[in-house]
């Protein structure tokens, strides 16, 4: 039992899925390219397809639910706001109907408001594919093979496991005041009073961890300039992962220099 247990840390960090065993600056490299494409190409044929790719492939790797929470926020923001917004900025002679009889929605501010949508939604849906799909640790360990400062690496980890972890916190809390019999739903004014309170255990909580952290820290060794362990290790990116995103970062910069002979040429 104990031999498996240490065996088990001596082994590569592996996942039961083959897009989320992809490296994390693979990873990054080409979901980065397939977002930024769709900035380059400005079609909301090309945008609109690959938000259906990155929910497919969410949902391929068992990460449909934690894609599309958020996606689908960025969706309502970016896409109905976009649209409304291009009708009255962008000025178009071909009038499709008129909205609620008063706002014509014309062909041209249509379609400039879905391209504008389409590269913003295919890029916030690379972004979110990618955290959802990736532990910030395995990144951040990635970055330090690459020659980044384990302080760097630390303080950017040690962000986002705050915002998890005052998350966690003021749940734990809201359901404590809950079960005491104060009043934490209903209008907005009583979700703003219920919240005010629960500010200084929450406070209070992020000092003690800071501390805990911080001498926690101090006992391994952290500041010492030298080599550090770690517990986990990330597989050697194997052949097929090279090629795939050697051949990614190709075609995007046939793209750039497409679209550049296009603009000036």
């Amino acid at each position: 039992m104990e031999k498996s247990f240490i065996d088990s840390f001596r082994e590569y960090q592996k996942f039961d899925n083959w897009f989320i065993n992809f490296n994390p600056l693979s990873k990054l490299n080409i979901l980065l390219a397939l977002g930024f494409s769709s900035m380059l190409l400005n079609n909301w044929k090309y945008g609109f397809s690959l938000c259906i790719l990155f929910c497919i492939l969410a949902f391929a790797v068992g990460r449909g639910k934690q894609f599309m929470k958020p996606f689908s926020v960025i969706v309502l923001i970016f896409g109905f706001f976009t649209l409304v917004i291009r009708q009255f900025s962008v000025s178009g002679t071909t009038v499709l109907f008129e909205l609620f009889g008063v706002l014509p929605v014309t062909k041209e501010a249509l379609i400039n408001g879905l391209n504008t949508a389409s590269y913003l939604l295919g890029f916030s849906g690379a972004i979110v594919l990618f955290f959802v799909t990736t532990e910030m640790r395995d990144l951040m360990y990635a970055l330090e093979k690459k020659g980044v400062s384990h302080e760097i690496s630390y303080i950017v980890l040690a962000s986002f496991q705050t915002i998890i972890d005052l998350k966690k916190n003021t749940d734990l809390i809201m359901e404590s005041q809950k079960a005491r019999g104060i009043e934490t739903e209903g209008n907005v004014l009583n979700r703003i009073k219920a919240f005010f309170p629960i500010l200084g255990p929450l406070v209070l909580g992020a000092i003690s961890s800071t501390e805990e952290k911080s001498i926690a820290m101090d006992a391994r060794a952290f500041s010492v300039k030298c080599g550090h362990t770690f517990l986990r290790e990330l597989r050697p990116v194997p052949l097929p992962e090279k090629v795939v995103v050697i051949l990614t970062d190709i075609c995007f910069v046939l793209l750039v220099v497409f679209k550049i002979y296009q603009v000036f040429g």
